[in-house]
């Protein structure tokens, strides 16, 4: 096995740009989105049905 010596930084950005799980509210799609959204509560647009809304407004994070 290859250990890669990742910087603070870039592992940082990694664990940012991570894909969550995240269910539609409108549609009930679940599409992965960037957990650095999800931490923040950005705005996350849904790429079957176009419905852009907050994490927050999510019944189901994680599948």
């Amino acid at each position: 096995m290859e250990y890669q010596n990742l910087s603070y930084a870039s592992g940082l950005r990694k664990f940012k740009e991570r894909p969550v799980h995240v269910t539609c509210p409108r549609c009930s799609q679940i599409a992965d989105q960037k957990a650095g959204k999800m931490r923040k509560d950005l705005s996350l647009e849904c790429p079957y049905c176009g419905l852009d809304f907050l994490p927050s407004e999510c019944r189901c994070i994680g599948g």
